[in-house]
């Protein structure tokens, strides 16, 4: 059994603070923000702040992990059997509510991914999560036709999600019609 004192104790709650700090500004719109924002968030010094974390990197590993925590029960199985409609339906259903939960923290990330290897690591991370998750959901569907799960993997994906809900301005409801639609298209060999 790890013991744990006072001192480390207090030191986990502060990386956590100072985590949930940056994910809480980027949530409520704050393009990028400041140590100083991060500190009066946190309610830690900014001299903590820099003591806390080695780096700019271990900042970014932190609030990663944070941000995996919070979205993890978003994060449903969907059954692979069943017919094809259902599945798209709970599948498009599901990663709304992800695509809709991380969208400031994505953009974000997205426009720190080219300097920090942690982000473009993540990135990446995900980026295979989610296609594996493509690749069982549909797999009688895509079977190896690696082709059609890029494309299945480009219709489903964050950034698709960010354009219909940004870039073409459609509401949520909207957008999932659009990728469920999307979707079926591709996925259904009967039409």
């Amino acid at each position: 059994m790890t013991v744990v004192d006072g001192r480390s104790l207090r030191r986990m709650r502060n990386k956590d603070a100072a985590a949930d700090a940056i994910l809480d500004l980027l949530l409520e719109g704050a393009g990028a923000p400041t140590a100083q924002q991060v500190a009066e968030r946190s309610g830690v010094s900014l001299r903590s702040i820099f003591r806390l974390f080695e780096d700019v990197e271990g900042l970014h590993a932190a609030a990663i992990q944070r941000q995996a925590g919070r979205i993890g029960a978003l994060l449903t199985d969907v059954p692979t059997d069943g017919p094809l409609d259902s599945r798209i339906t709970a599948f498009v259903d599901g990663r709304a509510r992800v695509w809709e939960a991380i969208a400031p923290v994505r953009r974000h990330a997205i426009r720190l991914a080219a300097t920090s290897p942690v982000i473009a690591g993540e990135l990446a991370r995900t980026r295979r999560f989610f296609r594996k998750q493509l690749r069982v959901l549909f797999a009688a569907e895509v079977a190896d036709d690696d082709e059609l799960l890029d494309a299945v993997e480009a219709a489903a994906s964050w950034e698709s999600w960010d354009l219909l809900r940004n870039g073409h301005g459609l509401s949520r409801p909207g957008a999932v019609r659009v990728v469920a639609r999307t979707l079926r298209a591709l996925l259904d060999k009967e039409s």
